[in-house]
């Protein structure tokens, strides 16, 4: 027969007092055995001296690289009058908000590594929401532009009807209407879902909802990635068809073929770029699996995209170009000889349609640098600064 052994296990409670001592003076209590078990916290990836110094690195480069290019956006557009066409204040509202995203990136980062602390849920969401708008805005410039392009291509007689200054000047006050609206809709849903005004975690995943993520997603990007893809696609296949009509034009002409049409690479690098630095981030909208530190990495991959705007649609422009060189050898007198020579005879190598546009002349006509048709009028013969002047 086998022996049976009951085995009492007494835990005493944290609010439960001590048994009375015994008669004799020792003490009687129960002794128990309190098991706590909890999973373990994770790490802060902010507590390494390496992390910290590599973000801070990677937004003192970033914020000094998106608040330089797009200042210089500006105050060309601001400085002279010849910028100031319809197609170039869309071009205007990008660099606005790019420059604003530069100015944020620094106090974002402060927040970052301060944000365990914050237990508000205004201050939590607040600079998630400035950095959607301030997202939103430049996305739907970006589509406008690609937009205004394959419109000058589609409708090339109605063009100037369509896109005007009053229209324009409309289009980017709906652009920031429409982003305010799209970014206080995460505090809008998170009051309207959970009712509270406190949290106990300020990450983006935690306070940014799922649904709220979702609703970003199908409401701002998905139409302005088919739009910005759509409308460069429309201007890609109209322009191969443009070139292969000028190539066999010219093969008549000539005895030896031709370099090959830089549209393709031009068209490949926009909407690349934008695949590469847009669509990444996306994958936040469908899974709160992500670190923090893998979600803080990929929000600057998206950041950077504020970095490269001006270069695809500023200074690929001859005429942002040359009134960027101005303000450069005006700013740094210094570095006049090195920037403003090169740039002129680069500029007069390709074509002098640009040159007269902007009142420019070239320094020296020789063989290489002479134009087809060259007349010197007095305007013309004047210094860009002086025509940009007069014209102000």
């Amino acid at each position: 027969m086998v022996p049976c052994v009951n085995i009492t296990l007494a835990v005493k409670g944290p609010d439960l007092v001590d048994t009375p001592s015994d008669p004799g003076g020792q003490s009687a209590t129960t002794q128990s055995s309190v098991m706590e078990w909890g999973l373990p916290s994770s790490p802060d990836p902010w507590t390494s001296t390496g992390h910290l110094s590599l973000a801070v690195l990677v937004v003192f480069v970033l914020s000094t690289a998106i608040i330089c290019s797009n200042a210089l956006i500006l105050v060309a557009v601001y400085r002279f009058k010849r910028l100031r066409n319809p197609s170039n204040y869309f071009v205007t509202s990008l660099a606005s908000a790019d420059f604003g995203l530069g100015l944020l990136l620094p106090p974002g980062l402060y927040f970052e590594f301060m944000r365990s602390q914050v237990r508000c849920i205004l201050l939590c969401l607040l600079p998630y929401c400035l950095f959607i708008l301030l997202c939103s805005v430049a996305l739907m410039s970006m589509t406008a532009v690609a937009v205004d392009r394959c419109t000058g291509l589609a409708s090339p007689l109605k063009y100037n009807n369509i896109i005007t200054h009053g229209s324009v000047v409309r289009y980017i006050a709906l652009f920031w209407i429409y982003s305010l609206l799209m970014s206080s809709f995460p505090m809008l849903y998170w009051f309207s879902a959970k009712g509270s005004s406190a949290t106990q975690n300020c990450s983006f995943t935690a306070v940014i909802l799922w649904p709220s993520r979702m609703f970003l997603f199908a409401m701002l990007f998905v139409p302005c990635s088919l739009l910005i893809i759509g409308s460069y696609g429309y201007v890609y296949a109209v322009a191969r068809s443009h070139a292969r009509a000028i190539f066999s034009a010219e093969l008549s002409f000539r005895q030896h073929p031709l370099s090959g049409p830089k549209y393709g690479r031009t068209l490949a690098v926009t909407v690349g770029l934008f695949c590469i630095l847009w669509m990444p981030f996306q994958a936040t909208a469908f899974t709160d699996s992500f670190s923090d530190k893998t979600v803080f990495y990929l929000g600057l991959l998206t950041l950077a995209s504020a970095a490269t705007d001006p270069w695809i649609y500023g200074f690929r422009s001859a005429e942002f170009r040359i009134a960027s060189i101005r303000i450069l050898a005006n700013t740094f007198p210094q570095l006049k000889g090195a920037i403003l020579k090169p740039q002129i005879r680069h500029e007069s190598l390709i074509s002098c349609a640009s040159h007269v546009r902007m009142g420019v002349t070239p320094n020296h006509m020789t063989a290489d640098t002479m134009c087809a048709t060259y007349i010197e009028i007095p305007m013309l013969a004047r210094s860009f600064e002086e025509t940009a002047v007069a014209e102000l």
